[in-house]
């Protein structure tokens, strides 16, 4: 009786899944109980890739025109609706041979949802309005609680988004950054900024439920994970077009965004050993270079941002935006590089999109119109810390050939191997710019198109795979122009959001977003110096030995003297500091070859060097939680010490054996473990299972 039971339960039960599941030939989903999931029936992920609550509003839309606040290229919106839409009806699910389409309306406004199968893994998502006067459109989907959510470009608190509200918008980080007081004292004058303002948004994240999101826009967007149950995207625009993909392995779906979005270059020699940020003229960069070389440091490239001179600010040492070599400071700057390279140094420079409002290239670019307009047809000027700027519009292709000119022969045919290609935030959104596209749907591009135009100089300069250039600000795309990144301006402290701290989820998360490979200032760049006589910022001895120590197990391996040189710790200060960093420079020039191995899988795969313990670990729920530690490729393990008292460390080390490439020590994996970690011992491991672990050996 109890057998007859069963069998008849099995059968309703299957009739009832088959009147609630409809198919095509590479899908199938299922509307019971009001919750709509999307399945793939090739997919080796048995979950459905996108789940919808048809009971509630799953669509909404509204328009606004919001007034926009920019300080120092950080923006403040304040929305200002004139019509929203939260009522949606359903009219249609309609099954078609790739996909769904769910049609409604939006109060008086039509519209219309597809879910596209793209391949045996992959889905489109396009939202489209009948009324296009409509500008925010947000959009509802299911999410796991206990959901964790990465990337999202270049993050700097949280490795994990689940529970955070994540918008998509480049700017500035902000100097702070919810780190108290120093947030609220840069308010005063300059931008704070939050715990979730990047240079570097990335409308792309990894679940760890074996999928990925793809936002196509490039319009402003928010990420809403704050609700356990369900994720927001809020779009500014009136169509969306999302990519979602499925896999149980992290690093097929970077592979696979990176495949789509572009992948980063090969590194010029040059980047894989010791770089030093110097400044001051000839003489004192002549001067440092001998006695660092006498300590024992290796150096491979110096770093001169005040090439082109530098002018003194209220908040401290900054360079003119004139990108012509200053010749009182560097007299024949050709020769000086020269000079250098024959010592077997690369020289690197700078260069951001803007001009000062004080010298010949300004004078020729505005006259030519080669800058960004307001609204009366005038250039945009725009205030900068202390000085103010006119912003290269990098729609007008005259302007682009114009500023290529000016790199090529300023900069490559001086000798400059490389430089920092600073900013890329600072668009206003109320600018005209010359192809009539709106600056705040450009706003965002900016950046890659900026990276674009360093990089077709150093192409048609014939200079591809010699020099590279490191950007700070990016977007979806800048990876196919950018050969190396950098965090932006940490602050000279050891804060959470923006300090020594930072650095890690900084790597991590941009990591997994396709920035593949990314370095941070040693020693940090922003600092104050006794703010109303009451407050000052600036790097100690310790500080910087413990940047020194993260700096030379990251990718690239460069210092920074700061925004206030004279009141920081230096790696040339003394005897000690200079003994502490050669002996770091040497341990970097063993890891070359292993680095380079690494930047090969960034080229070819989209790999980051810097990897989020869950990327190789998956399924291990401590390794998920790792905010604070690294992988080096796939078998070095690192540990920094990010805190100022700190000289023991919890560590967590996957499965496996791990051997303690400062010590000897061998752990076994799969268990925390407390590691001694004083000054020159940072705690460091190798998978002893990996081919390289009979290589390298960094011990003393």
């Amino acid at each position: 009786m109890i057998y007859r039971f069963l069998f008849l339960f099995i059968i309703i039960n299957s009739q009832v899944f088959a009147q609630n599941t409809k198919e095509g030939k590479d899908y199938y989903y299922t509307h019971e109980d009001q919750q709509l999931n999307f399945h793939l029936k090739h997919s080796k992920v048995s979950s459905p890739i996108l789940s919808i609550n048809t009971k509630q509003t799953f669509l909404s839309i509204a328009h606004s025109a919001p007034k926009v606040k920019e300080v120092y290229g950080f923006f403040k919106f304040k929305e200002k609706f004139s019509k929203t839409c939260k009522t949606q009806g359903i009219d249609t699910i309609l099954s078609q041979t790739q996909g769904i389409v769910i049609k409604g309306k939006l109060c008086d406004c039509a519209y219309q949802c597809d879910l596209s199968v793209l391949d045996s893994s992959s889905i489109q998502v396009q939202i489209t309005l009948s009324d296009t006067s409509y500008n925010r459109i947000y959009f509802v989907y299911n999410s796991a609680a206990k959901e964790a959510i990465f990337g999202l470009g270049e993050q700097y608190t949280h490795s994990n988004l689940k529970g955070k509200k994540v918008p998509i918008w480049v700017e500035e980080q902000g100097i702070g950054a919810g780190d108290q007081p120093i947030t609220a004292i840069a308010n005063v004058k300059i931008a704070g900024g939050t715990p979730v303002s990047t240079y570097a948004p990335i409308p792309f994240y990894i679940s760890n439920h074996n999928y990925s999101f793809t936002l196509n826009n490039s319009a402003r967007a928010v990420f809403d994970f704050r609700k356990k149950e369900q994720t927001t995207l809020e779009v500014w625009d009136h169509q969306v077009n999302a990519i979602l993909k499925q896999s149980s392995k992290p690093l097929d779906l970077i592979e696979a965004h990176t495949k789509t979005t572009g992948r980063q270059a090969q590194l010029p020699d040059w980047a894989y050993g010791t770089i030093v940020g110097l400044q001051g003229g000839t003489e004192k960069v002549v001067d440092y270079v001998d006695s660092l070389e006498a300590s024992g440091v290796a150096i491979s490239a110096i770093w001169i941002q005040d090439w082109v001179g530098r002018r003194r600010t209220f908040v401290g040492d900054q360079l003119r935006w004139y990108w012509q070599a200053d010749e009182q400071r560097y007299p024949n700057f050709k020769q000086f590089c020269k000079n250098m390279n024959a010592r077997g140094i690369s020289v690197l420079g700078y260069i951001n999109p803007m001009l000062t409002n004080d010298g010949p290239l300004y004078e020729e670019a505005e006259e030519k119109g080669y800058l960004v307009q307001n609204h009366l047809q005038e250039t945009y000027v725009i205030q900068m810390t202390g000085f103010k700027v006119g912003l290269i519009d990098l729609t007008n292709p005259a302007a682009c050939t114009w500023i290529k000119n000016v790199i090529k022969n300023n900069m490559i045919a001086y000798g400059l191997e490389g430089w920092m290609a600073d900013f890329g935030e600072a668009l206003p959104w109320d600018a005209v710019l010359h192809s009539g596209v709106s600056a705040e749907l450009y706003h965002n591009q900016y950046p890659v198109h900026w990276a674009r135009i360093n990089r077709e100089a150093i192409q048609e300069a014939k200079k591809e795979g010699e020099i590279a250039f490191f950007s700070r600000s990016a977007f979806q795309g800048s990876s196919k122009y950018v050969p190396l990144y950098w965090a932006g301006d940490q602050m000279t402290s050891w804060q959470k959001n923006d300090g020594l701290r930072a650095i890690v989820p900084a790597l991590t998360s941009s990591g997994i977003s396709g920035m593949a490979i990314n370095h941070a200032d040693v020693g940090g760049f922003a600092g104050f110096w006794k703010i109303g006589g009451l407050f000052q910022m600036r790097r100690t001895k310790k500080l910087l030995q413990r940047h020194i120590e993260l700096g030379a197990f990251t990718p690239v391996y460069r210092t920074h003297e700061g925004i206030i040189p004279q009141r920081n710790a230096q790696v040339y200060s003394d005897k000690v500091l200079s003994a502490f960093y050669a002996k770091f420079s040497q341990i970097r020039k063993k890891l070359v070859p292993y680095l380079k191995a690494q930047n090969v899988e960034a080229t070819e795969k989209g790999y980051p060097m810097v990897r989020h313990l869950y990327l190789h670990y998956p399924q291990d729920i401590h390794c998920q939680k790792a905010s604070y530690q690294f992988l080096l490729g796939k078998d070095i393990l690192v540990a920094p010490i990010l805190k100022k008292a700190q000289a023991v460390i919890k560590v967590y080390l996957p499965k496996g054996t791990w051997r303690h490439l400062l010590t000897n020590v061998s752990y076994q994996g799969g268990q925390y473990h407390k590691i001694k970690a004083p000054l020159g011992i940072p705690p460091v491991f190798i998978n002893t299972n990996s081919s390289w672990n009979d290589t390298i050996e960094l011990s003393d």
